[in-house]
């Protein structure tokens, strides 16, 4: 799977989940570019990006095991789980927010009619990290992202997150996770994902449902993402990891 993030802290945790279950459950996450640039990408930059992975992987130019920061082959099998079985490259994906993007729409456009699969979350990717820790279904917060930071920084070990700070340690990298955050947030993955596809079933849409095929939005077709209120997508890289119903590291599925 390569996936290429609009910001870092998403980055942050797929990198995180890559290091984590990666080995055990046999896939691999590749993280576009080698690095990211310090201000991130625009959606539709994003997807952008993911086309170019795309015509490299048509053309055979991108292989299995090829190194990349943090993602190299594992025992030597590049992560592939043999005949039968997805080649994890052919899975392309691009994340990002609706935050103050104008070029959702564009990004959303481009990424469809070239089978890109896009994780979307509004108002913020926090919102994904908050239902790690949420009592219950958040109820709909508009576009109030500070809301949802408010609520991650009452969490333990979350307290300074979304906050400027000196020095050179993790924790002065606001939005980049540490590893007491990260442990965290892998053992209530499950919370989140369980979560993530009830939001989904209330979008208020009214003609959403999350789907049972695992990796596949919920969302309908004519469902407007500009519209979305309190919702994520990102479950849906979980789910084809194989890692959203596990208590260790996930099953022997790969993607």
């Amino acid at each position: 799977m390569t996936v290429i993030c609009e910001g870092k802290t998403e980055r942050s945790y797929l990198k995180r989940a890559n290091d984590e279950a990666g080995q055990e459950s046999r896939f691999v996450i590749h993280l576009e570019p080698h690095r990211q640039p310090s201000k991130g990408f625009k959606p539709s930059d994003a997807v952008e990006r993911a086309r170019e992975v795309q015509r490299r992987i048509a053309d055979g130019s991108m292989e299995d095991g090829q190194d990349r920061e943090g993602e190299e082959g594992r025992d030597g099998q590049g992560g592939d789980a043999g005949a039968g079985t997805d080649r994890p490259e052919e899975h392309v994906w691009v994340v990002f927010d609706r935050d103050q993007n104008r070029d959702i729409p564009r990004a959303m456009g481009d990424a469809n009619r070239h089978g890109i699969n896009v994780a979307f979350s509004t108002p913020s990717f926090d919102l994904w990290l908050w239902l790690h820790f949420a009592p219950g279904q958040p109820a709909l917060m508009s576009d109030d992202n500070e809301q949802i930071v408010r609520k991650l920084n009452g969490v333990e070990n979350f307290g300074r997150y979304g906050r400027s700070s000196g020095g050179r340690d993790s924790d002065s990298r606001p939005k980049v996770l540490n590893d007491s955050q990260f442990r965290d947030l892998w053992s209530n993955r499950r919370r989140a994902v369980t979560l993530a596809r009830k939001l989904v079933d209330g979008c208020s849409s009214g003609r959403c449902k999350a789907s049972s095929k695992k990796g596949k939005s919920g969302h309908a077709e004519n469902c407007d993402p500009l519209r979305r209120d309190t919702q994520t997508d990102f479950y849906l890289l979980l789910e084809l990891l194989g890692v959203d119903d596990q208590p260790g590291a996930g099953s022997s599925r790969r993607s």
